[in-house]
């Protein structure tokens, strides 16, 4: 890096996330997990006709609520991840 260049310059050219892409991810994450633990409530737990009987049944459930919550997070349709996220960033620009 030379002296010229910014650390943040640097992180951004060397694929490295900066605070704004951490926090955006951990948002989503956050809401994911939150939206799995509702989901996984929502769904049928007596629909073996659905996902199947045993072990494989109560696999492939999880596997679609993983799956589903994580799409929805990225994706922002629910809003949890820019609720959190925007009062930090509203706070940063203060200081």
């Amino acid at each position: 890096m030379s002296t010229a260049e910014s650390p943040t310059a640097a992180a951004v050219s060397s694929g490295r996330p900066n605070q704004a892409q951490k926090t955006k991810e951990a948002g989503q994450q956050f809401e994911a997990m939150y939206l799995r633990q509702m989901l996984e409530e929502w769904m049928p737990k007596d629909a073996n006709d659905l996902f199947g009987e045993g072990t494989a049944g109560s696999v492939w459930r999880s596997m679609l609520v993983d799956h589903m919550a994580t799409t929805l997070a990225k994706t922002g349709t629910i809003g949890i991840a820019q609720l959190i996220v925007k009062p930090e960033a509203d706070g940063l620009k203060g200081k």
